[in-house]
């Protein structure tokens, strides 16, 4: 994963303009697989940066809510691409797999996929055991190769993408079933023709972005960050930086009893440790907390912005949980909206999104997109507002700034490729804010709500935001 290379970036250079010629092929490689793997790029994995990586990056960091006022990209972007990505790529051992006798290789999540010969002995198959990914390599004389790219078209459901070359033939389709379905086939030195075939649901694009883009006719090299490069030490500088600026930590003493607040900051995220996070809001003074289950259910150690805190109650179904911090009063308390939100109204999303990465309350902004949530799930609706991992549990509040929802985790999206095999573009879900309030009065708490309908503007809605919005860890 690491080698040896002589440049470093130093924590000020983080915020200048971001130029890809600072950087060896190998780092480029490194991002483009991330943008790749993260949905935002279909292109060659091949360390030459161009417009589709720099669109590529520019979408990524959009969708992960962070301005970027001129429209600029710093060297911070690049950095929270890896800082995102390097877990993911490590654990799951992305990795070049080299086809011998077909002089072919390509990029694979080789920790997940497990491989076999075909039933007919004529194809070597790999499945990737976490998600729809699954290749086929095989060989064949020019008819049979010519059958797999005519099955791909002519079970194509859109306009495919075709290239034709005297050594060289891919075709790449979308077919039945939601899938999308890769065939490569090259000439080889004894007239045979060897062919990849590679396939995966809407929900697993990335993947299947990584694995197509990184097949070369040769062996080519593995993911590799120098270690000492810009991209490793900017990360390192990085969460120096956001460790330094962070006034409460995880072992901080216990700041004891606090009227309106819990802590001065959330803590930031520290070098090996192995908890998950999430957002939650206050929904009344005594130090109650409404989060998703999915963030605070199962946790031997909740902390609410460092202080210790006990879960009281929590819905599986409806995926909310309530929690209680230990010796606190009087915090700023959300306020509900009396009616739902209606279709196409404003709505702002609060939260603490790749805690460690990202410092401080991250607020953004969209709208209601649908007023149900998959198949017509009346407990969700959809917004457009950016959300990210660690936004889960955060308030979706109205432009009076009442609460209309609660946001879900982006895992629940996963229901949405199951149904369909794809998933549109900007498409998040929250629990509705009538449910929230259900569950709310099923566990003793009655919610404050409003029918005001006094406007905020931007500004006033992120400071009531900041001082109702709780980072939440659970161990």
């Amino acid at each position: 994963m690491f080698s040896s290379a002589a440049q470093a970036w130093t924590r000020a250079e983080l915020a200048d303009p971001f130029d890809a010629s600072d950087l060896t092929p190998n780092e480029i490689r490194f991002l483009q697989a991330a943008l790749a793997l993260k949905g935002d790029y279909i292109g060659m994995i091949d360390g030459k940066w161009g417009a589709g990586s720099t669109r590529g990056l520019k979408a990524y960091i959009r969708e992960s809510g962070i301005d970027l006022g001129s429209g600029e990209l710093p060297n911070l972007a690049p950095v929270a691409l890896v800082s995102d990505t390097i877990v993911t790529i490590s654990k799951q051992g992305w990795s070049r797999y080299y086809f011998d006798f077909a002089d072919l290789s390509f990029l694979s999540p080789q920790k997940t996929m497990t491989s076999k010969v075909s039933d007919n002995g004529l194809s070597l198959d790999f499945n990737d055991s976490v998600s729809s990914l699954a290749i086929s390599l095989t060989s064949g004389n020019a008819s049979q190769t010519s059958a797999f790219h005519q099955y791909a078209l002519s079970n194509a459901v859109s306009k495919p993408y075709t290239v034709r070359k005297d050594r060289l033939v891919i075709t790449s389709a979308k077919v039945f079933g939601g899938k999308t379905l890769y065939i490569r086939s090259d000439l080889m030195s004894d007239g045979n023709w060897s062919t990849i075939l590679i396939s995966s649901l809407g929900r697993d694009a990335g993947r299947l972005a990584l694995v197509t883009g990184s097949i070369l006719p040769h062996r080519g090299s593995d993911l590799e960050l120098p270690e000492n490069g810009e991209l490793a030490t900017g990360v390192l500088a990085f969460l120096a930086a956001a460790n330094d600026d962070e006034g409460v930590t995880a072992n901080a003493p216990n700041p004891g009893e606090s009227e309106g607040m819990v802590a001065a900051k959330p803590p930031s995220a520290q070098e090996g440790d192995e908890s998950s996070s999430g957002t939650g809001f206050a929904v009344a003074p005594e130090g109650l907390i409404l989060t998703n289950n999915h963030v605070a259910g199962s946790c031997h150690k909740i902390l609410v912005d460092g202080t210790p805190a006990t879960l009281i109650g929590a819905d599986e179904a409806f995926d909310l949980a309530l929690v209680r911090v230990t010796g606190v009063t009087n915090l700023v308390t959300a306020t509900f909206a009396d009616a739902p939100a209606p279709l196409n109204s404003d709505v702002t999303v609060a939260g603490y999104p790749l805690a460690g990465l990202l410092s401080g309350l991250n607020v953004t902004r969209g709208s209601v997109t649908s007023i149900k949530g998959l198949g017509g799930d009346g407990s969700r609706m959809q917004i457009s507002a950016p959300v990210q991992p660690g936004n889960s549990g955060g308030p979706v509040v109205d432009a009076y700034g009442h609460v209309v929802g609660v946001v879900v985790s982006k895992l629940d999206a996963k229901l949405v490729q199951d149904e369909i095999g794809d998933i549109p573009q900007n498409v998040n879900f929250a629990i509705r804010g009538e449910i929230a309030k259900l569950f709310l009065y099923q566990n003793g708490v009655t919610p404050r709500t409003s029918d005001e309908k006094g406007r905020l503007a931007p500004e006033m809605l992120a400071k009531q935001l900041q001082a109702a919005t709780h980072f939440i860890t659970c161990d």
